[in-house]
């Protein structure tokens, strides 16, 4: 059995994984490659508390129950550059990996 990783959700984005948009409307919008890692709402809302002050980061969804997601940082070396959270379901529908 592996170990958890507790500090995947402070991961740099240098080490995230390159994702490609499946569909050109998402690609016009946040980037034609995204960089992320899986990662749960609860684990992105650590993410949030601990570096939203130094990094442009949407709100975390509600937490109340866990779902698997992804952290996806969007607009890759734009100045509007940003991180948010995915569901797992979305996530797949919109990126592949690169």
């Amino acid at each position: 059995m592996t170990a958890f990783d507790f500090n995947k959700c402070y991961l740099d984005q240098a080490e995230m994984a390159v994702f490609d948009a499946i569909d050109g409307g998402a690609a016009s919008k946040f980037g034609r490659q995204v960089r992320a890692v899986e990662l749960s709402n609860a684990e992105y809302d650590r993410r949030y508390r601990r570096m939203a002050q130094s990094r442009n980061m949407k709100a975390p969804p509600s937490h109340l129950r866990i779902f698997p997601g992804y952290l996806v940082v969007r607009r890759l070396d734009c100045p509007d550059q940003y991180e948010t959270w995915m569901p797992e379901g979305a996530f797949n529908e919109c990126y592949r990996p690169s």
